[in-house]
């Protein structure tokens, strides 16, 4: 974690109810790979799903929210805090995105594999190739962040805000899928997973997709 606090023992029988969330969708009209660059922020769209995320979040008892530095985290992180009650944001870089997006940023989507050609080695088997991280590295650092929040808030839980790799590899690694299943799975932005624990011990997931959400959220009588 950013601020140095490490996870603590919780008692075993206590549930806590933690989500990973993706960032939502990115002004992008050139489609580049954005990656870790500045300057990407939420569209109008993204706006929208972030407004749903708020109001979804609103009948949870959240109590902290952790969120990614980079700005379309940071951006949905906020949304998301608008909608509820003295709920304050920490940044961390354990939720940032995947260490090989520097090698593809800036590229448009179209030309990645002609100009990256080393995107299909990541895509064999990720953590293999210099500034690579594995699926175990990220899922790793995405675990630090939730067990973060079940020892700050424990019972009560929060939200993480990260972005596609870490949030696929923390998926991919909890079902016990090998690495090159990381892409295989696919959290779409504005979508997450809805993560209950006993102790630190993870008992159940759900993915819910931003459509889900938005109906979800239309229902909520506040």
């Amino acid at each position: 974690m950013a601020d140095g606090q490490s996870a603590t023992a919780q008692p075993a029988d206590t549930l806590t109810r933690c989500y990973l969330v993706r960032h939502c969708d990115v002004e992008n009209p050139r489609r580049v790979i954005y990656g870790h660059l500045p300057g990407f922020g939420l569209s109008t769209r993204g706006i929208a799903q972030a407004q749903s995320l708020g109001r979804f979040f609103r009948t949870t008892p959240v109590r902290i929210i952790l969120a990614s530095p980079l700005q379309r985290a940071q951006e949905t992180a906020r949304i998301i805090q608008s909608h509820l009650q003295d709920v304050p944001i920490v940044t961390t870089d354990d939720l940032v995105e995947a260490e090989f997006g520097r090698y593809l940023q800036g590229v448009a989507q179209t030309q990645i594999v002609w100009r990256r050609p080393l995107w299909w080695i990541h895509l064999a088997w990720p953590g293999i190739l210099p500034g690579d991280e594995s699926m175990a590295a990220m899922a790793n650092r995405a675990q630090r962040a939730l067990d973060h929040l079940i020892d700050v808030a424990p019972g009560a839980g929060g939200l993480c805000i990260s972005h596609g790799d870490p949030i696929q590899a923390f998926w991919a690694n909890s079902d016990q899928r090998p690495p090159w299943a990381l892409h295989r799975l696919q959290c779409a932005k504005g979508g997450l997973l809805t993560l209950d624990y006993m102790g630190h011990r993870l008992v159940e997931k759900q993915y819910r997709s931003p459509d889900e959400i938005a109906r979800l959220a239309e229902t909520d009588p506040a």
